[in-house]
């Protein structure tokens, strides 16, 4: 028993690293079990304060990021006690966080060749090189994160407190809203590449040999950018547009114009993501560019024994009956007129006859149309005006069989 506790006794006494100071096993060892009892302790106030939240009816988006920030500040405070109580020393991770990393690229042979010294030779001034260090690292991500969540911040106060106070259309907030947006971020990033001594000049002859490959390897990506900043300011589509692609049998309305992509909802509540190109370079039906009202066109096919006046008042009286139909047009409105009939042709087996109506909701022309088809058809049925089916005469004729000849 005694030599298990000493050959115990050695394993932990046995040095593991050896940095600025020893680092024992015997301290590995207390500062792995200091945390696991750490997290053990964690996982149960967890719970603790998760039924502490239900029973205040707190929201579960709110009680998850407050559970979820009092994780990370307790595991940071549990891995510094750790160190305390294992007796590590924290400092050599300061030194390994704050080590220039630009010297694992510089050749070791240019610091030990002899200089001669030259007396012409006049004495510069001291620069401060700029270092590339992992805390410089982590600051930049930190100041970029920082930048992009008090962006976030800003655009939700100016939403609610300043924009709507002054009744600035949709589409207009959204522009200004997102030019502050790219102003932060940009204003981050610069900020992050000084902070990690990153040189502008440098920077420029390096985005310089990359544009090309740029240029030709993304190319879409591009396009889309540009397509962005063309719908973005040239408004050809906006916020709250209704929009219908005729290609690709997209129809929906406009919920956010990105750098890259638009995205529609469509009739059925689902998001569909579509490439800015195609909004620029396809044909693109804008139901509500100017306003929102929409005509609506029913084509209905009777019998050659109708009564046609009957089927136009029949007809007529279905727009009147509708509630969402507009019956008297103002003046206000351009180029929309009261419902009207028309005598399209004469088919093949039934007189084609028109109703043409104006909505003042294009989105709702799928339900208005559906409708009228109800009404169209009690209206017809009631004045007993027959809708004919296709009629072919098919004719035989006997062939003749030239043996009998």
């Amino acid at each position: 028993m005694e030599n298990l506790l000493s050959q115990i006794s050695e394993i932990l006494s046995k040095t593991v690293l050896t940095l600025d100071e020893e680092v024992k096993v015997e301290q590995i060892v207390r500062l792995v079990g200091f945390v696991a009892v750490w997290l053990f302790g964690i996982a149960v106030f967890r719970r603790w304060f998760r039924r502490v939240f239900s029973k205040l009816k707190i929201a579960d988006n709110l009680k998850n990021r407050i559970i979820a920030i009092l994780f990370l500040i307790t595991l940071i405070l549990g891995i510094s006690f750790a160190f305390k109580f294992s007796e590590i020393n924290i400092d050599i991770f300061d030194k390994v966080f704050r080590y220039d990393l630009v010297k694992l690229f510089k050749s070791t042979t240019d610091s030990t060749e002899p200089t001669v010294d030259d007396p012409t030779d006049t004495p510069k001034p001291d620069l401060e090189e700029p270092t590339l260090t992992l805390a410089n690292i982590f600051y930049a991500f930190a100041i970029i994160f920082g930048m992009f969540v008090l962006s976030k911040y800003t655009q939700w106060l100016l939403q609610n407190q300043v924009l709507q106070a002054f009744q600035i259309e949709r589409h207009t907030q959204f522009i200004i809203l997102r030019l502050i947006h790219f102003v932060m971020i940009t204003i981050g990033v610069l900020i992050s590449l000084r902070t990690i001594g990153m040189n502008f000049t440098s920077f420029a002859i390096i985005f310089g040999g990359l544009s090309i490959g740029i240029g030709f390897g993304l190319q879409n990506t591009v396009a889309n950018l540009i397509s962005g900043f063309i719908l973005i300011f040239e408004r050809p589509i906006k916020i709250g547009d209704l929009v219908e692609i005729m290609d690709v049998n997209i129809f929906g309305r406009v919920s956010s114009i990105n750098l890259r992509s638009t995205v529609i909802m469509a009739l059925d509540e689902k998001e569909i993501i579509v490439p800015n190109s195609n909004l620029i370079t396809e044909p693109v039906h804008n139901l509500t560019h100017y306003n929102n009202r929409f005509r609506v066109r029913i084509p209905v096919g009777v019998s050659y024994d109708s009564d046609v006046i009957i089927v136009k008042n029949a007809l007529l009286e279905a727009a009147a009956e509708h509630e969402e139909v507009i019956k008297e047009p103002t003046h206000e409105m351009e180029n929309v007129t009261a419902p009207f009939v028309r005598f399209t042709s004469f088919g093949e087996s039934s007189l084609d006859f028109e109703l043409f109506v104006w909505i003042p909701d294009s989105f709702m022309r799928f339900d208005v149309a559906s409708d009228l088809h109800f009404m169209v058809w009690d209206k017809l049925n009631k004045y007993n005006i027959r809708i004919p089916f296709p009629q072919r005469d098919v004719h035989f004729y006997p062939k003749q069989d030239n043996s009998s000849n």
